[in-house]
């Protein structure tokens, strides 16, 4: 009976899923033909297409620097096998501090992708440098209220999730401080939570792929390609006028 269940929500959710990102969705080579139609901030769409619809803009994104985002997986994953083998905290102690740099550099190359800029991995680290310990202070402002929300009887964290989802970004493209950016994405996703909770829904149907062998690859291949989208929606956002201005320009901060 339980695998029924499973088939029957594969069966409804993950086709219907495959059939939106098939009609929203344009052919790779058309892709850059449609981003320079779109104008200055590629990818990005004036008002919000839904969280499949989404799926477009964020694609274009990450195929536009495919390769900084692989080489950055690949040591992640690398940082994360040696640090689980190190005794005793150290390499939870290490990983953490490195994530405040990762985190900024993976800020760096979305954004970077949804405005059509090439971007190498030696310049996304180091634009994402001065950023790295206000990512670390970021981490753990979000990292605790999201605990304290779920002590709070669990309900208040489906509220505050999709308000400081956004704070990351915020920090870096805006250069803005720590409390600064979380109440930035705060006001930002003021009446948009929902478009946040659409993106994880999206993402939830789209990794129901893998309750199938051979959905799999498709599965990883849709998470990969969708991987872009909180930065199409915080360009989103910003073309419509919602996100806070910014404290500094951030070519300043990386000076």
């Amino acid at each position: 009976m339980g695998g029924g269940i499973f088939y029957d929500c594969f069966k409804h959710n993950g086709y219907a899923m495959l059939q939106v990102i098939n009609r929203e969705g344009t052919d790779m080579a058309d892709e850059p033909k449609a981003m320079k139609a779109e104008g200055a901030v590629s990818g990005a769409p004036s008002s919000w297409p839904g969280a499949f619809g989404a799926y477009k803009y964020s694609k274009a994104a990450v195929m536009t620097n495919i390769w900084t985002l692989v080489i950055i997986w690949i040591i992640v994953a690398v940082i994360n096998g040696a640090s689980g083998r190190l005794a005793g905290g150290t390499g939870g102690v290490i990983a953490f501090l490195l994530s405040g740099l990762v985190a900024a550099t993976y800020v760096q190359v979305y954004l970077a992708g949804v405005r059509g800029q090439k971007l190498s991995l030696g310049d996304a680290i180091s634009k994402a440098l001065p950023y790295w310990l206000k990512m670390l202070g970021l981490l753990i402002v979000v990292t605790v209220s999201l605990f304290i929300s779920i002590l709070l009887l669990v309900i208040p964290f489906f509220f505050v999730l999709p308000r400081v989802s956004l704070a990351h970004y915020f920090l870096v493209d805006k250069n803005m401080g720590v409390m600064e950016a979380y109440k930035a994405s705060w006001a930002a996703t003021k009446g948009s939570s929902g478009k946040v909770w659409g993106i994880i829904g999206a993402s939830f149907l789209m990794a129901l792929l893998m309750l199938t062998i051979i959905g799999i690859p498709f599965s990883i291949y849709f998470l990969i390609m969708y991987s872009g989208v909180y930065a199409v929606l915080y360009e989103s956002l910003n073309k419509g006028g919602k996100a806070p201005a910014a404290a500094a320009p951030v070519q300043a901060a990386a000076a």
